[in-house]
Formats: C-alpha cells, structure tokens, sequence
C-alpha cells in the first residue's frame, strides 16, 4: 500500500486508532510544509486548522464507538493550514478501515489552488461578461424605449397621413369622377359645334338660293309691271270697251308693285341674313378647333386624373402598409424592452450565483 500511494498525486495520511499519524507521503509533505520526521507519531489535530483542534479528537472518537458516519465516505472542501502559516484550499475525502481489531483512517487530500484559482479566473471573467452583459442590456432597454416612442410617434404620424391621404384620394376620386363627367360634355361640345358649323354652312347656302328666287320674283314682278303698264295703254286705245281691263291692268300693276317692294325687302333681309350667317359661320369655324382642343385637353386632364387617383390609392394603400409596419415595429421595440429587462434580471441572479460560488457559499 505504501508503494502505491507513496508517489500519488493527492496527500495520503492514515492515523492510528490512538489518532497519530502514522503514514505521511510525498504529496502530503508538498501540501502541509512539514517534512515526514515531523509529523509521523504525532496528533492528526497539528494538520487541521486551529479552530478545530480542540475537539477533532472528540469527533473521531466519537466515529469509532456510534458508527455515524457524517464525514467519512464523503468529499467535502476545508482549509489546510501549512507550516509557514499560510492555508491551502483543499478537497478531503476520508475513509476508515478495521486493522487488528480497531478503526483506523486514511484522509486523501487533494490541493485544490489551480483549480480554485482556475475557476475564480472564470468566474471574474464570467462576472465581468455579465456586468457588460448588464450594461448592454441597460443600453439596449434604453434604445428600446427610444425606439418604441419614436415608433408610436412614427405611428401617430402615419395614421394622420393615413387619414390625409385618404381625404385627398376621395378628393382626387371626386376630380376623376367629375373630369370624366367635363369630358363627356366637352365631346359632345365640340360634336354639337361641328354639326353647328355645318347647319350653318348649309343655311349660307340656302340664303344664297332664296336670293336667286328672289331675283327671279323681282324680275317676275318688273315683267309683270310692264305687261301692266302696256295694257293699260291698250285699254286706254279701246276706249270706252277697255275700262274694265284697264281697270285689271291698274290693280295688277299695283300688284306687281308690291311684289317687287316685298321681294326688294326680302333680298334685303336675305343679305343681311346671309351676311349675319356667314360672319355665324366663320366665328363658329374658327371656334370648332378650339372647342376640339379643349376637348382633347379635357380628355388629358381625365386621363391624368385618373393616373392621380390610381397613384394616390397606391400612396395611401403604401402609408398603410407603413402604418402596420411601424405598428410592429413598435410592438417589437416593446418586446425587445420586456427581454432586455427579463435578461438584466437574469444577469443580475448570474452575478449574485457568480458571487456565492467565488465565496465558497455554493
């Protein structure tokens, strides 16, 4: 046995049943500083820290004759006090076995100051994460909330142009509604000047014909005058037998006067008819282009209108998309808020983990 643990890696110490130390190996001198000469023979109370010397004896005593076994068959960390005074963290783990009739013990002790210095470096270094862990979650919790106020002012924003825009597309759906109404009337417009004009045209023409007739009646009428007038010549040579067609002769002769006055007032009526048709004419002729270029610029318009209003129904459908866009963005920056919170709540437990475990209170 002896050769087994002489070189072990943990301290080996094994006492008698009268407590002293009667092994002592390489590892052990290393742990506690004393050389073997020192300790062999001697009370197991001189390695355990001061503050249990005094009834360490008592409890091992006790172990023997009860049985209760609060510590053997167990691991557990403890303090071991070297011989310069300095203490060395240290994992015990003791056992007791039955040699000639008496209980005694073997205590395997492991220098624990690699690892125990090993694992505060990692927990440092955890805690250091975890402090800039809480500040990151700090910064993020308060972009989060500036995120979250501009977004719901984002939102509010968005709503009002929402509703803006959809007061102006109604507005530019009215403007649609109406220019097409403005282009159907302007079409018909200028179809009603063209068949104008031509009614015109065609009433200068049949002036001119009724001026011809006339013409014809005035020369009618002057031919009759002259029949009239040789008749009567003829009936005044006839003597008493031509009075009553020389009476005839005179009414016709008056009637054919009045002809000629009426036909002479029509063809004056006629000219100045046909004149006020033809200066009709030429105004509407001039007119019918512009009316037909209104037209076609009220058409434009219709049709721009009709591109603003499909454009506007885009820009709102747009802004509403926006809207929910900035709705969830604002939900999200809220979420993200409650999650930074919950982690700096968690960080904050991690750091106070981190702390007990650093102290030896885990």
């Amino acid at each position: 046995m002896h050769s087994a643990v002489a070189q072990a890696i943990d301290a080996v110490v094994l006492i008698d049943e009268t407590n002293a130390v009667t092994y002592f190996n390489d590892s052990a001198e290393q742990l506690w500083g004393y050389r073997r000469d020192e300790v062999l023979g001697k009370n197991v109370s001189m390695l355990v820290p001061e503050a249990h010397r005094h009834n360490h004896d008592a409890l091992i005593d006790a172990n023997r004759t009860t049985g209760i076994n609060k510590i053997v068959g167990t691991s557990r960390e403890v303090t071991i006090p070297r011989k310069d005074g300095s203490t060395v963290p240290a994992s015990l783990a003791l056992s007791k076995m039955k040699v000639r009739g008496s209980w005694q013990y073997a205590a395997f002790i492991r220098d624990m100051s690699k690892e125990i210095a090993t694992r505060n470096d990692i927990l440092d270094r955890a805690g250091q994460s975890v402090d800039l862990v809480v500040v990151d979650c700090e910064k993020v919790a308060a972009l989060s909330t500036q995120i979250s106020e501009g977004a719901a002012r984002q939102a509010s924003s968005a709503q009002q142009a929402t509703a803006a825009m959809e007061e102006i597309t109604a507005s530019l759906r009215n403007c649609a509604t109406n220019a097409a109404t403005t282009e159907r009337i302007a079409t018909g417009c200028s179809r009603d000047a063209q068949r104008a004009g031509d009614s015109v045209s065609r009433a200068v023409q049949a002036m001119a014909e009724i001026a011809d007739k006339i013409r014809i009646v005035q020369e009618i009428s002057r031919q009759t005058d002259l029949l009239a007038l040789n008749a009567a010549i003829e009936a005044a040579r006839a003597g008493v037998h031509g009075k009553g067609f020389a009476v005839v002769a005179s009414e016709v002769r008056k009637l054919a006067e009045r002809s000629q006055a009426a036909a002479l007032e029509i063809s004056r009526l006629s000219s100045e008819t046909r004149a006020a048709s033809q200066e009709a004419g030429q105004e509407i002729a001039a007119l019918v282009p512009e009316i037909a270029k209104t037209a076609d610029l009220v058409r434009e318009i219709s049709a721009a209108t009709r591109e603003q209003q499909v454009g506007g129904e885009q820009v709102n459908q747009a802004i509403r998309d926006l809207d929910r866009v900035i709705q969830n963005s604002a939900a999200t920056a809220h979420s993200a808020s409650q999650t930074s919170a919950s982690l700096k709540s968690r960080s904050t437990d991690l750091s106070a983990l981190i702390g007990a475990m650093r102290s030896g209170k885990l």
